[in-house]
């Protein structure tokens, strides 16, 4: 395995847990030694829910997206792409059934809406994002944008990934990113951070908790 891309793995393990330093205050980038794990699907709440600055997107019709459509409704975030042998598929099925699951038992007006975010965007075009996201629920919604579209939300979240390099052309390459899910609240604010390995029971029960406590920190 080349240098670079070992490097690279590096870097989506430590961006992870500095996702977990959001919790205690910390910026997403630090790095810093864990001492126990937390429980798999339980919900880190940030001390207060962190404001995103705007970004432009599109989604998988092709329309502008913006903060804007975060707002008015729960949201959940997982960055992915189509070509992900394993952990996207996965996890987004874990999704489906915690969606259903969530209908099952509340309000259908406080479940979430699903976001497929992808960092692949030279293979994940919008009617590629709108093909693979039926497969799953037709209410789930995909985003993507250009290497810099991207950035402008992956940054302030503290979500990495890292694009094998490879010839223009080329499309057998691989995708590192992270696999923890960004939970936001109808004021299109950062709540808190779902870390894998993740389970629909899990999942629905800790946004479930969420929305009940109405979205404010611990």
């Amino acid at each position: 395995m080349p240098a670079q891309f070992t490097h690279a793995r590096l870097v989506i393990l430590f961006t992870s847990l500095g996702l977990l330093c959001l919790a205690a205050g910390a910026t997403a980038w630090r790095y810093f030694a864990v001492q126990t794990a937390p429980p798999a699907g339980s919900l880190i709440l940030l001390p207060e829910p962190r404001i995103i600055a705007d970004f432009a997107l599109v989604n998988h019709h092709g329309e502008p997206f913006s903060l804007e459509q975060f707002k008015g409704h729960w949201s959940v975030l997982f960055f992915g792409f189509t070509a992900c042998p394993d952990i996207c598929p996965n996890t987004l099925y874990q999704l489906q059934q915690a969606r259903k699951q969530m209908l099952e038992d509340g309000n259908p007006a406080e479940i979430p809406q699903i976001y497929l975010v992808s960092v692949d965007p030279e293979r994940d075009a919008p009617e590629k994002l709108a093909d693979y996201l039926s497969y799953f629920d037709p209410a789930f919604i995909g985003l993507t944008g250009d290497e810099a579209q991207l950035k402008a939300l992956t940054l302030q979240l503290g979500i990495a990934y890292f694009i094998e390099p490879h010839d223009p052309g080329y499309l057998e390459y691989s995708v590192d990113h992270s696999a923890s899910l960004l939970l936001l609240n109808p004021d299109a604010q950062l709540l808190g951070v779902l870390p894998a390995a993740l389970d629909a029971a899990d999942i629905a029960r800790a946004i479930e908790a969420a929305v009940r406590r109405g979205g404010g920190g611990p």
